[in-house]
Formats: structure tokens, sequence, C-alpha cells
């Protein structure tokens, strides 16, 4: 499931790989992250999937779109 517009908002809690905009001076940088969405507050956080208490501060920056992936661990 993925959208076209960040207006659109997932129906679950978890992770999504998004992309972001963030403002530096004058010009925009444009990335893909990994993030968390939490449908009950319609926050998306910043995460790290490395430490036990992963999800941390919200993301204050453009999400411009977001996709739900399968993760893939061998």
């Amino acid at each position: 499931m993925a959208n076209v517009s960040a207006k659109n908002k997932p129906e679950s809690s978890r992770t999504y790989l998004v992309s972001i905009t963030r403002r530096c001076d004058s010009e925009g940088f444009t990335f893909n992250y990994i993030a968390y969405y939490n449908a009950d507050t319609d926050k998306w956080h910043k995460c790290d999937g490395f430490e036990d208490d992963s999800i941390k501060e919200i993301i204050t920056e453009q999400i411009n779109a977001w996709q739900y992936f399968e993760p893939y661990l061998y």
C-alpha cells in the first residue's frame, strides 16, 4: 500500500519508507527514511530499529510520500 500524496495517511501504526524534504538555507533537500507512523496521534516519528526504544521524536519536516514494505531478514 502506498500513497500518492502525503494527505493520505496510513491506517496502521508501523514503520514505513517515507520521502522527506528538509529545508537547508533557501533550498530543499529530499531523502528517503524509515519512519514510524502512529495512527492514534496522526504523527510521524523518527525511529531507530537498532534500539529497544526505537520510536523517537516527531518528524517536523515535510513528508512527501510513504510506502509500506515487508522487511526482508535473513
